[in-house]
């Protein structure tokens, strides 16, 4: 029995041996065993939130494909002539970051939008939720009229049969293929016959017609393109939604209308050069003619003949001079052209033609620049006005881009001049030499050269015009399909793994969560261990909790599961009170309703069975309760023998269901109970009690209320403080450390009371060890006779699955 009793380490310390260990994993389990219905419902709710979740969550596929953006050379061209090559590849090496955001721009989208006619959406409505139909509805929505097309409309339609329907809550029935007017929109439903409308949930579905910029930016959110960081030219495109179908679709067309875009783009240009060169081609064939006619009229008045043999040396060096003479005065004019159509303001806002043949690497940045610049005006005017901020701001990037322009092209002009002027004094030199050639030979010459100057441009005009028109014919674009759009198998969203473990982690933490705020907010005595963390005073034992109406559990043939603990602490007191003979045991707590009483008798009782002439002495004055616990007549007791005015023999009162168990009333209550108890009639009584009887129990008043315990302390041999569990606050335990350690209370031990088996793990000779409750009566193993009783059934499992039952 020793063993069972947590005595204190020497010297005042605390015993690292076993008082203040922690739960061992048994005792964990089953304090926390009682919460196990409420983790297994909480978990089994989070589950079916979890399956709920993922049957009604709608699944979001990926669809993706890949384009390539090229950015070399034509191989196709077969030219080394690089302004040849330019022609082909257009505005050089692609901006793959310009090529995304082209992508994604609206103009394309929206583009997208109308190729797919995704301005009108149809919807079936779903007792839970409602799903997009795509590609085949039932219906086709025809807008006639809208009131507003900045706003769009939704219609909302319950279809009663195969040829009528309702719009929304309305009684009127309409027809398919009947205009009506919805909202000041002028609107026809039509039929398609192809699809079975018992394919469907309900007959409720929705139709929606949006403005193309509305539907554009929601498919700006699920379409992702992404570009490489590996130097390559290959674009990721890809979009998540519900309808894979509609998906793919998206990004098929996307990838077909940037592609038509951009050849739309380079024909554009071409077209624009073409009329320039056939413009210019008209004013040089005039100039020809009327060259042609002078040349025949020279010559027939001035009678001109070819330039004589002597001449040919001079007029070879001429020759190679007014070659090049020739060439720089064909620059110099296709300069000119350019700067008289470019300063036209006719031609404001139009593009300017290239591959003109000139090699100026400045204007062709400029031309190129200014032509980009126009192409994006004209394309944001197609969704602006031309007053806006930013088709001004364009207008003065264009300005500022035509001026530069025109600056580089007379500057590159006066260096042609002066080139020319070189040749022309070197061909004057030469022209020295030449006096003795006829003058007529001479002006006929200059004839000749002028027509052969508008010749040759009207050759290169020619040429370009035929090279323009064979690359337009040829225009291919710069992106290429190198994947289709494909869906993916399996679903991205909702991730079931993901739901559940959530769920389940969830319904896991909710009651985790609860318990440990139960425990953290909790601040009454669940278990043994919140009485030995804060005190070295030892455990006599623990007292189950009883469903009994009586007071007096202890019988003479009691095998009750209680009566037999109390046995237990009739043998423990052994090694409290020594070798007393007449031992005197005082009974307190901390406050009222902890069992003080209950345990008082009982321990009485179970004194009287061991053949122990045996007293219980009522000294809670302020609030007896042993008497009328025992079913007594009340009479004289010790309130009148310190008054003088009772004998010790009228105090006593015999137990009559119980040989050798007494009580000593406490009399009338007194006005002054505590002085009462300081007076020295109380030393004669406790004389007398012990001559009279072999054991004495006190039962006091509450120590932690009033301080008659600590008064009646010099009488008594040990302490019994009662703690009841779930009804006395852990911070009362340091009450019973100071008065162990203050040694205010002689033999100070502690007997937990009301011991249940769902409110914590009690060991010992408690419920969970020696003749514990496992081991007891509620499993029937004969030891013990069983408790009538009216609260507690189903045995384990039933206090198991009611865990927040109040005690």
């Amino acid at each position: 029995m020793e063993d069972s009793i947590n005595f204190p380490a020497g010297n005042g310390e605390t015993d690292k041996k076993g008082n203040f260990q922690g739960l061992t994993p048994r005792e964990f389990i089953f304090k926390y065993l009682k919460y196990l219905p409420l983790l297994v419902f909480c978990v089994a709710v989070a589950c079916v939130i979890a399956v709920i979740k993922i049957r009604y969550t709608p699944s979001i596929y990926r669809m993706q494909s890949s384009l390539l953006i090229e950015d070399q050379d034509n191989p196709a061209a077969g030219s080394k002539d690089q302004r040849f090559q330019e022609m082909f590849v257009g505005q050089g090496e692609a901006n793959l970051k310009n090529e995304v955001q082209i992508l994604r721009s609206s103009i394309v989208i929206e583009r997208v939008v109308r190729s797919l006619d995704l301005q009108t959406r149809y919807y079936s409505v779903g007792a839970v939720r409602t799903t997009e139909i795509y590609p085949l509805s039932p219906f086709r929505l025809v807008v006639q009229h809208m009131a507003d097309s900045m706003q769009g409309v939704k219609l909302p339609i319950t279809v009663k049969s195969n040829t009528g329907f309702v719009i929304g809550k309305g009684a009127a029935i309409y027809t398919f293929g009947q205009a009506f007017d919805y909202g000041g929109n002028k609107l026809i439903v039509l039929r398609n016959n192809d699809v079975d409308l018992k394919d469907f949930p309900s007959p409720q579905f929705q139709m929606t017609w949006l403005p193309a910029y509305f539907v554009a930016g929601s498919l700006m959110g699920p379409l992702k393109i992404l570009a490489p960081d590996d130097g390559t030219t290959i674009l990721t495109l890809s979009f998540e939604g519900e309808n894979t179908t509609l998906g793919v679709n998206v990004l098929n067309t996307l990838m077909a209308v940037y592609d038509s875009l951009k050849i739309e783009d380079k024909n554009r240009i071409s077209a624009n050069t073409l009329r320039f060169i056939d413009e210019q081609l008209d004013i040089l064939k005039n100039q020809l003619g009327n060259m042609e006619g002078k040349t025949k009229g020279y010559m027939v008045q001035n009678d001109a003949v070819d330039i004589a043999d002597q001449s040919k040396l001079y007029m070879g060096n001429i020759q190679d001079i007014n070659s090049k003479l020739a060439e720089q005065q064909v620059r110099a004019s296709v300069l000119d052209l350019l700067i008289n159509y470019i300063s036209d303001e006719k031609n404001r806002n139009k593009l300017v033609p290239s591959n003109l043949g000139v090699e100026e690497p400045a204007i062709t940045q400029f031309v190129t620049e200014y032509n980009r610049l126009e192409l994006q005006r004209e394309a944001d005017l197609k969704t602006t006005k031309p007053d806006n901020p930013m088709i001004r701001n364009m207008d003065v990037t264009l300005e500022n881009v035509r001026n530069n322009m025109l600056q580089v092209l007379q500057n590159v002009r006066g260096s042609y001049q002066i080139a020319i002027g070189s040749l022309t004094d070197q061909a004057r030199s030469n022209e020295g030499r030449l006096r003795a050639i006829p003058e007529k030979s001479m002006q006929l010459m200059n004839i000749e050269r002028q027509r052969k100057i508008l010749e040759d441009l009207y050759s290169f005009l020619l040429q370009k015009k035929l090279e323009t028109a064979i690359s337009s014919a040829a225009t291919i674009s710069n992106s290429k399909i190198i994947e289709p759009a494909t869906a993916s198998y399996e679903a991205i969203s909702p991730n079931k793994k993901s739901i559940y473990l959530f769920y389940i982690l969830l319904g896991i933490l909710v009651p985790v969560g609860i318990v440990a705020m139960l425990e953290v907010l909790r601040d009454k005595v669940t278990s043994r261990a919140d009485i030995e963390k804060n005190t070295r005073a030892p455990i006599l034992g623990e007292i189950g909790h009883s469903e009994s109406d009586q007071t007096l559990i202890v019988a003479q043939n009691s095998r009750r599961f209680v009566a037999e603990q109390f046995r237990i602490i009739r043998s423990n007191l052994q090694y409290i009170v020594g070798k007393k003979e007449r031992p005197v045991i005082m009974v307190t707590s901390s406050f009222s309703g902890e069992g003080k009483s209950f345990i008082s008798t009982n321990i009485g009782a179970v004194m009287a069975l061991a053949g122990k002439k045996t007293v219980i002495m009522e000294y809670d004055i302020r609030k007896p309760k042993i008497v009328s616990g025992l079913d007594l007549k009340r009479k004289m007791g010790i309130t009148n023998y310190i008054i003088g005015k009772a004998s010790f023999e009228d105090l006593i009162l015999p137990v009559q269901e119980m040989e050798n168990l007494y009580v000593i009333p406490c009399g009338p209550i007194p006005p002054n109970p505590a002085e009462l108890l300081l007076d020295p009639k109380l030393d004669e009584l406790m004389d007398q009690v012990r001559r009279h009887f072999e054991v004495v129990i006190m039962d006091t008043a509450p120590i932690g209320l009033v301080s008659d315990a600590i008064n009646l302390g010099k009488y008594v041999d040990c302490t019994l403080y009662i703690v009841r569990q779930d009804h006395t606050f852990r911070n009362q335990i340091r009450l019973i450390e100071d008065l162990y350690s203050e040694r205010k209370l002689p033999n100070i031990s502690v007997i937990i009371n009301d011991v249940k088996p769902e409110g914590g793990y009690f060991s010992g000779y408690g419920y969970y060890g020696g003749y514990g409750y496992y081991g007891g009566y509620k499993n029937k193993s004969g030891y013990f006779d069983a408790e009538r009783s009216s609260r507690l059934k189903g045995g384990l499992f039933g206090r198991l699955f009611n865990p927040f039952k109040k005690k």
